[in-house]
């Protein structure tokens, strides 16, 4: 093996071991409760997903198979939940918990997970445009202690595993904005988009939202358009294939069957509060140090946006998600002109699965280049700063 090879196959290792490293200690800092105590918690939601689970790992363990009928979980009710509802991770988190044997080594595992995966894509992405390891860590750190990630420990939501992915779906935002340098894969942007619509499929709505003016600025950028929407094309047939169980279930149930709508909420009450600072960055509130964070972010680009421009786009999209999922859109106007949005939407704060990994990328592009403009000193203390 060729020295080149070698020191690329190190760079690889470290650039997987940085974020697994990194990942295990912020977890095993915010679940040292559970640890110590050995006690599970029972949280919002809880009850359901792990009824959900506990109905596939019984199909499994009894060979059983009922792929609509929940005839284990919710009671043996017979309700339809899994077949609407990440069907095949589903059958993943059921062997998993016949794995671990017990509920609170599941939750203690699943939590990890949710943390490594979350971490592998992001300090990813943050390489994918250049960040150094230090500065992709720095940004690492923030988006594993913000947003729905951190929210999981207190409700385990499952938008919080549609958050661990968007990363990975941004990543495919950066190979169609770069299509004009490098044809992007259009298996790998159909198999992302697949396995997040597999896992919780409110947010494929979101990545879509997210990939759409990354296409609509690659298409721009492109020399050859016709090739671009050919390939897109192709993803979308793959992302159809593989997703036939999870849009059949739809098709086949809804004209047959009296469906339960999901519980509507006030989108005014489950928007980002601005106006109120509070104790966490998760949910409805926002600390002030984030807040201004983004402030200052949002000035930085304002005032060098001809600098870079993958952190001007990254950062003005991630400004736009913001404001969708904050108080200050009129959500009380959409809920009495549109309720079926709001209703199907339930929280406006579900904006910030992409808002938050945006914004926090151009965080760390803004210190890339102050790096690279005035010194690592300037650089250190800015990540000092963010981290902090």
């Amino acid at each position: 093996m060729k020295n080149s090879d070698i020191k690329k196959y190190k760079s690889k290792v470290i650039d997987y071991l940085i974020p697994i490293i990194l990942s295990l200690v912020i977890a095993t800092i915010l679940i040292w409760t559970i640890l110590s105590t050995r006690s599970g918690l029972t949280l919002d939601d809880t009850a359901f997903h792990f009824h959900r689970f506990y109905d596939t790992n019984q199909q499994i363990k009894n060979h059983n198979f009922s792929y609509f009928q929940m005839n284990y979980g919710m009671g043996g009710s017979g309700r339809i939940v899994n077949a609407l509802y990440g069907p095949f991770f589903a059958y993943i988190m059921g062997f998993l918990l016949l794995f671990c044997s017990s509920w609170l080594r599941f939750q203690v595992v699943i939590t990890y997970l949710i943390f490594l995966v979350g971490g592998l894509g992001v300090y990813h992405l943050s390489r994918k445009v250049k960040m150094t390891r230090t500065v992709s860590s720095v940004i690492t750190a923030l988006f594993l202690t913000t947003g729905y990630i951190a929210y999981w420990l207190r409700s385990n939501a499952f938008n919080s595993w549609g958050a661990v992915l968007i990363p990975f779906v941004l990543i495919q935002g950066i190979n169609l904005l770069n299509n004009y340098k490098k044809r992007f894969s259009w298996i790998s942007l159909g198999v992302v988009m697949a396995i997040v619509a597999q896992v919780h499929l409110l947010s494929t709505f979101f990545s879509i939202l997210a990939l759409i003016p990354f296409f609509i600025y690659g298409l721009i950028l492109s020399e050859n358009k016709r090739q671009m929407w050919f390939d897109v094309f192709k993803a979308v047939v793959l992302f159809v294939v593989l997703t036939a169980n999870v849009w059949g279930a739809f098709l086949l149930l809804y004209p047959t069957n009296q469906m339960a709508s999901p519980i509507d909420f006030s989108p005014v009450l489950t928007s980002v509060n601005l106006s109120l600072a509070g104790t966490s960055t998760m949910w409805t509130s926002i600390t002030e140090v984030t807040l201004l964070l983004f402030i200052v972010q949002i000035i930085y680009v304002a005032f060098n946006f001809k600098s870079s421009r993958i952190n001007t786009f990254v950062t003005l999209e991630g400004l736009v998600f913001f404001y969708l999922s904050s108080n200050l859109f009129p959500w009380q106007f959409v809920k009495d002109n549109f309720p079926a949005v709001t209703g199907y939407l339930q929280f406006p704060n579900r904006f910030t699965v992409v808002a938050y990994p945006l914004l926090f990328v151009g965080v760390g592009l803004t210190i890339t280049e102050l790096i690279k403009k005035h010194g690592k000193k300037l650089g250190l203390l800015a990540s000092g700063l963010a981290i902090v």
